[in-house]
């Protein structure tokens, strides 16, 4: 009898497989056994099946393309992607000594902070804040508020002066600017709200001013030192302190050049 004619076995694509694809079937999953023998999981699946090999139930082994992503992402992150269990994922780092990824803790802003935004460059703004630079930018961006330029309006002395002594929309038409501006700008050179009950003037605190410096008075009183300045500026009171003091000092400057 003639002898039989030896068949290679061949994929739809008609790549021959080979004897030692062959003899991993069972042993690797079955797409990572298609990859390697550059076929689909169909035809791995239909091989195995048409040579009754079933797979192996034991461990699923790591391959190098695996290891190289462990500490890459978290392990429930990666667990996922390997469609792997987290103990096996966990296990295996640690038998590996690779540290575990820490899922990054998103800081949520706050309305105070995004009323900062655009007021002070992304750079400034995001040393104040905490936060990186690019976090800064993007969320200015996702709000549609436009960056910081450096020729728009500077904040006057007589403007700050004016914070605190009533309230920020008040405030904000008399210098055009928007009410958030204006709270933006008090909350960062640290003056209070305006609280029309606790700004009423006695008329003992009237008769202090310009006994002292602003700064005691406003120390003795709890009120801000640019509140006392701009009511002795408005009821027209001058700083009778700053005047004797320099009385004194023309004084002694008088004496010290007369026995010259």
């Amino acid at each position: 009898m003639p002898a039989a004619k030896k068949t290679r076995i061949r994929s739809r694509r008609g790549t021959a497989w080979r004897l030692a694809d062959l003899k991993q079937l069972g042993k690797v999953p079955d797409s990572v056994l298609a990859r390697r023998a550059g076929g689909t999981i169909k035809e791995v699946v239909a091989m195995r099946e048409r040579r009754r090999i079933a797979m192996e139930t034991g461990p699923r082994r790591w391959t190098s393309r695996e290891v190289k992503m462990l500490g890459r992402y978290n392990d429930a992150e990666l667990s996922r992607r390997l469609r792997r269990t987290y103990d096996d994922v966990r296990h295996q780092r640690l038998s590996l000594h690779i540290p575990s990824l820490r899922p990054l803790r998103i800081k949520r802003w706050t309305r105070p902070e995004e009323k900062l935004l655009g007021e002070f460059p992304d750079k400034e703004l995001a040393r104040r804040l905490g936060r990186s630079v690019a976090s800064v930018q993007a969320h200015r961006i996702s709000l549609g508020l436009r960056k910081y330029h450096l020729k728009s309006r500077l904040w006057t002395e007589e403007e700050d002066q004016l914070l605190g002594t009533a309230s920020d929309r008040e405030i904000g038409a008399r210098i055009g600017r928007k009410p958030a501006t204006v709270a933006a700008r008090r909350r960062v050179l640290g003056i209070p709200v305006f609280n029309s009950a606790r700004h009423v003037w006695t008329p003992e605190e009237d008769a202090m001013l310009g006994t002292a410096t602003e700064t005691d008075i406003a120390a003795r009183i709890g009120r801000h030192t640019a509140t006392v300045c701009i009511r002795r500026q408005r009821l027209g009171i001058p700083n009778f302190y700053w005047q004797q003091r320099c009385g004194r000092q023309r004084d002694l400057r008088g004496k010290r050049k007369a026995p010259g």
